[in-house]
């Protein structure tokens, strides 16, 4: 996980800024489940698997190139990334790269070889990016991540686990209000291809971090179903995300004052 400093907010706020976004970044729900259990894993399920950087990697340039053909306007070294995302905090005046900067460079690679973006070397400047979004149309569930999530600083802080499990409770809760949560069954998770112990570790996270609150509740099974039983229900803090910065740093969710979920 990376760190929320000085350096990243102005990073981040300048962004997007540039992004043109006012609001939300829009996903299909295909990016994040399938329709059924057992088919190939949807791309977000995937990304979580080829590591924490693809994915933030990912959803920033998603965030940044909100217009076909969603090309990157400005041409910036792999070490922007690794400051912007908190994986390095450099010297300004003499930035040599480190650690972080060839973990982006990895990340690109993947998302490359996974024809998710195509680079093209500019010399003396770094690459010329174009992203390739998901495929799939926004109908009504869709997932909707505010544009907070970056210019507060979340995405820095959050586990690759936190943010699997978030987007997925995005799309769960969409258009829901803060106080209107929903339950996520054991056919739900399947459909996400997330596994239980991702769930609940990435769940554990986001309570930590009070962007989810959960409580038992008298709910059905499914749509089809009448019949209320005790479930756990998850709410999205949605005002909190979009009011509050993020911790400078991840939560430590091993605590004792952190109940099991």
């Amino acid at each position: 996980m990376g760190s929320f400093t000085g350096t990243t907010r102005r990073l981040l706020e300048q962004a997007v800024k540039k992004s043109g976004r006012t609001s939300t970044v829009q996903l299909p729900a295909a990016f994040a489940r399938n329709r059924h259990p057992g088919e190939q894993a949807p791309q977000l399920s995937d990304l979580f698997r080829r590591g924490e950087v693809p994915l933030k990697l990912y959803l920033t340039l998603l965030m940044l190139t909100r217009k076909a053909p969603h090309e990157l306007h400005r041409v910036v070294a792999d070490h922007y990334w690794a400051v912007l995302l908190g994986y390095e905090e450099l010297n300004e005046a003499d930035p040599i790269p480190d650690a972080g900067t060839r973990r982006i460079r990895r990340g690109m690679d993947t998302l490359e070889k996974k024809a998710l973006l195509t680079r093209e070397r500019i010399p003396g400047r770094g690459f010329k990016i174009t992203v390739v979004h998901p495929l799939g149309s926004l109908t009504a569930p869709y997932i909707t991540i505010p544009i907070q999530f970056w210019s507060r600083g979340w995405i820095n802080v959050m586990s690759a686990r936190a943010v699997f499990v978030y987007l997925c409770l995005r799309l769960v809760l969409a258009g829901r209000p803060d106080e209107q949560g929903a339950h996520v069954s054991s056919w739900d998770r399947k459909c996400f291809a997330i596994s239980d112990d991702t769930w609940q570790r990435g769940l554990k996270e986001l309570v930590a971090l009070q962007l989810v609150r959960t409580e038992t509740g008298r709910v059905a099974a499914d749509i089809w179903s009448t019949d209320l039983h005790a479930r756990k229900v998850y709410y999205l803090n949605n005002t909190y995300l979009r009011e509050h910065e993020s911790p400078e740093d991840s939560v430590d969710v091993t605590t004792p004052n952190n109940k099991d979920l």
